[in-house]
């Protein structure tokens, strides 16, 4: 659950700096992830391999484990209405929008 917790941080972290959350691109999800946030402000955030460090790398979609939950959480403080279960089952090439 403390991983949740800090992607929620992380997520506010970046709404504060660089404005609403406003596309999400899931290129690949898993192996290898990367995922592209894109933030109202121009600002585009590509998640790729994992740091080993809690952070926003953590997050990854297509799978059932840590990750997803760590994107999902993210997702949902950042007001995308996805369930956990969209994320476990997300495909390469998902788009999302706010």
């Amino acid at each position: 659950m403390a991983y949740e917790v800090q992607m929620r941080q992380i997520a506010r972290q970046l709404i504060s700096k660089h404005g609403n959350l406003a596309e999400v691109h899931v290129v690949s999800g898993n192996n290898p992830c990367q995922i592209e946030l894109l933030f109202s402000d121009g600002e585009k955030i590509v998640v790729g391999q994992h740091s080993g460090r809690v952070d926003i790398s953590m997050m990854k979609a297509g799978y059932h484990g840590t990750g997803s939950r760590c994107f999902h959480v993210f997702l949902e403080e950042a007001g995308f209405q996805v369930t956990f279960e969209q994320i476990v089952d997300m495909e390469d090439g998902t788009v999302l929008k706010r």
